[in-house]
């Protein structure tokens, strides 16, 4: 038995978090600088939005990168090109002065390149996790809380350090973040084998072709096909009640404090809710603490439609946090199990491709309905529609299946058309004549 090594994990931790508090910056500094050059709400918004649009096309194309080139290749790759594109905009933005095309085109090139290294960190969680000895469970447990802190500290870091030194050479410490997870990331040293198997795709094709395999190895497991639609469902309603609807709400009270508390307890309640993975897991069925997680976010989201004072909204989105943050940990271990190695680059960046591209549509239709019928009324429908659905959801018996952790995917992915051979079947035995035996004739 090979000794436990957790230099890998702890090092790829290191450079999640780093990287996650460099990119949660720019979730401030960019809308920011939009506002600040152009000064309209709506040219902010649709920014944001390409960038998801970008992203929806990106994922995919990391995942096989990927699986061809190699995890954490690809994940240093990435990171020094965000590095670089961080500190070309503070160079040019100081030298030139910021202007819509060039925030346009750090907001692209972010996007572009950001993708592959988060689809190869989350890769990486497989090869590292069986370096150190440690459960999956724990370690996507651990990983998602750890990401989840850099969530929480680089918007409030990102808000503080405009203030301190200017919004355009903010960049220069997200280009310093990002090489520094760089430095993290190149010392994890772990072997191309996840459980026995090479997680690279040997048998490399047409590029596109690659590509698709990772949608078409998702949709033949049902099971966490259905659970990916309703996440992305969920996705659409949720996140647009989140950074439109909660705000339009403070914004009428003019309470920017409550906003940020009721925000911040959320994402501090998904960090605590995604250690508690590795418990649920070790207690109950795969399917049972989905349908826990299901039912209890959608009831206390309905809860939160009353809208109620906010130390007690607080309270709801802590717990909201709780409930829901095992859920993330959970579809990275499903697909760690029920996938080969060697296409799981390609299933991670499909998955994150939907949950990418489902909140920018949502938002426009969600602003337009709030300014018709306002943020209570548009908020309530939401949760209402989110429960329903999520009760379907939960009564489904396909969910079942998802107690299996055995992979499911035994046959080759490209062909799709392939069909199970009968089993082929023994010609009958057949008997050999029965031979009269020779006639003797009695001697005389």
């Amino acid at each position: 038995m090979s000794p436990r090594r957790l230099t890998p994990f702890v090092m790829l931790e290191a450079s999640s978090v780093l990287s996650a508090i460099a990119s949660g910056m720019t979730y401030i500094v960019i809308p920011w600088l939009l506002l600040e050059t152009t000064g309209s709400a709506l040219l902010a918004g649709t920014v944001v939005a390409v960038k998801g649009i970008i992203s929806f096309v990106v994922y995919p194309l990391s995942g096989t990168l990927v699986d061809n080139v190699g995890r954490r290749r690809v994940g240093i790759i990435a990171d020094v090109l965000v590095a670089v594109t961080a500190g070309g905009f503070a160079m040019l933005g100081n030298g030139l002065g910021t202007s819509l095309w060039l925030i346009v085109a750090v907001t692209i090139l972010g996007g572009v390149c950001e993708a592959p290294g988060f689809t190869a960190r989350k890769s990486l969680v497989a090869n590292t996790a069986e370096a150190g000895q440690i459960p999956l469970e724990r370690a996507n447990g651990i990983h998602e809380a750890i990401r989840g802190i850099g969530w929480i500290a680089g918007p409030a870091s990102g808000s503080l350090l405009v203030a301190l030194v200017g919004a355009t050479n903010v960049f220069w410490i997200v280009g310093a973040g990002y090489l520094a997870s760089v430095g993290a990331l190149s010392l994890v040293r772990v072997s191309h084998t996840v459980t026995g198997a090479d997680d690279r795709d040997r048998e490399r094709g047409n590029f596109i072709a690659e590509t698709w395999d990772g949608f078409r190895a998702l949709r033949r497991d049902r099971a966490l096909f259905i659970l990916t639609a309703f996440i992305v469902i969920l996705d659409a309603m949720y996140i647009p009640s989140e950074e439109i609807v909660l705000p339009a709400y403070f914004n009428e009270r003019q309470d920017p404090v409550g906003l940020g508390l009721v925000i911040s307890s959320m994402v501090l309640g998904v960090t605590i809710g995604a250690l508690l993975f590795e418990f649920l897991a070790k207690r109950f069925l795969m399917s049972t603490v989905i349908r826990i997680c299901v039912i209890g976010s959608c009831s206390i989201l309905l809860l939160m439609a009353i809208f109620p004072p906010v130390f007690l909204f607080v309270i709801i989105g802590l717990v909201l946090g709780l409930v829901w943050g095992p859920i993330n940990p959970l579809m990275s271990t499903m697909i760690q199990r029920r996938f080969p190695a060697s296409i799981q680059g390609r299933v991670f960046g499909v998955q994150l491709a939907a949950f990418t591209m489902a909140p920018p549509v949502a938002m426009p239709i969600v602003g337009w309905l709030i300014e018709l019928y306002g943020p209570q009324r548009v908020y309530l429908v939401q949760m209402i529609i989110t429960f329903v659905l999520g009760f379907g959801v939960v009564l489904l018996p396909i969910l079942k299946d998802l107690d299996r952790s055995a992979g499911v995917q035994d046959e080759p992915v490209r062909d799709d058309s392939a069909r199970e051979k009968p089993p082929r079947q023994k010609p009958p035995r057949q008997k050999p004549p029965r031979q009269k035996p020779p006639r003797q004739k009695p001697a005389r």
